[in-house]
């Protein structure tokens, strides 16, 4: 090989292993400020939603500078990985399971109005002892409560939002937040540990192309239960929000995440190929977290979930 020939191929390395530096640095950056970048033109959005998903450029990284053959490069993977194992590696630890003092099992999922009695039936056998259900279709709600009729007896329903409930259900009230017509509910389950405060909200569509419906339904939902005085609060549905949506933060800023009981996300949407955001959640105050896992219900494009609660007196 010539002396030409060898210097323009050690300039390229030279090159390759500072456009690697900068990557490094710019997914660092990400990482970290991603709740930052402009949402311009639907990105922050995205950006936020696929916030954990960014590690995957950790290993492209290291893809490109195995090809460069650098040192120096190596090292500075160490800076997104050590960035994204501290801001999202606690999410994808498993939660620790505990045995409840006074348990309560509550159930969410967005039933796509899709074989919602087999949605139903399917989260009353994972042993949920209440069951919220979004995205119902006219009439649906009567099917539900057929098919839990014997398990959960007692119901109500607004729009396209329901809870069916093995225990007593007082001062339930629909919450319109903000929208010209009805899309959660909040009610009063009457456990023996005495009531629970239940809110279970189907919020609205988030798109690259606008999600201002849904962020002041969060916004809203955020103050109804900053000026709830109940001492036991949970709140169930469909969020459209991941947990790292800046717009999911005043909910998350008032109530806890009940975290996942397996490695990983719990991610529920789409159900098909794979999940790959989890919009579905369930948040408490004043009752502690013991378990939460995803359940196949129905036909839905939203895996369900399953969380077990302590409600003993807080």
């Amino acid at each position: 090989m010539s002396h030409v020939a060898s210097r323009r191929l050690s300039a390229s390395r030279i090159f390759a292993r500072l456009l690697i530096i900068a990557g490094c640095l710019a997914l660092t950056v990400l990482l970290v400020f991603h709740q930052q970048v402009p949402d311009v033109a639907g990105l922050g959005l995205v950006i936020d939603n696929l916030a954990p998903w960014l590690g995957l450029g950790v290993p492209v990284l290291l893809l490109l500078a195995l090809a460069a053959r650098g040192r120096g490069t190596f090292l500075m993977l160490l800076v997104p990985a050590v960035a994204w194992a501290l801001i999202f590696g606690p999410m994808v630890v498993p939660a620790p399971a505990r045995e409840p003092v006074q348990g309560l099992k509550v159930a969410t999922q967005n039933v796509h109005e899709r074989q919602v009695d087999s949605a139903a039936r399917s989260l009353a056998q994972a042993g949920a002892e209440v069951i919220a259900l979004q995205e119902l279709g006219a009439g649906q709600d009567a099917e539900v409560s057929r098919t839990l009729a014997s398990s959960h007896p007692y119901h109500f329903s607004v729009s396209t939002v329901g809870v069916w409930s093995k225990y007593p259900i007082s001062r339930a009230e629909p919450l319109d937040l903000g929208l010209d017509w009805d899309r959660a509910l909040r009610l009063d389950v009457e456990t023996a540990a005495g009531p629970v405060r239940l809110y279970t909200v189907h919020a609205a569509s988030a798109r690259p192309t606008g999600h201002g419906d849904r962020d002041m339904m969060l916004r809203n939902l955020a103050g109804y239960v900053q000026q709830d005085p109940s001492p036991r609060i949970v709140a169930a549905g469909d969020f459209n929000a991941t947990s790292t949506d800046r717009h999911f933060a005043p909910v998350s800023g008032q109530l806890e995440l009940v975290r996942y009981s397996r490695w990983g996300l719990a991610l529920t949407w789409p159900r098909q190929p794979f999940p790959v955001l989890g919009i579905d959640h369930v948040l408490v105050r004043g009752v502690e977290p013991a378990g939460l896992e995803r359940v196949e219900a129905g036909d839905s494009d939203h895996l369900g979930l399953v969380s077990t609660l302590d409600v003993s007196a807080p």
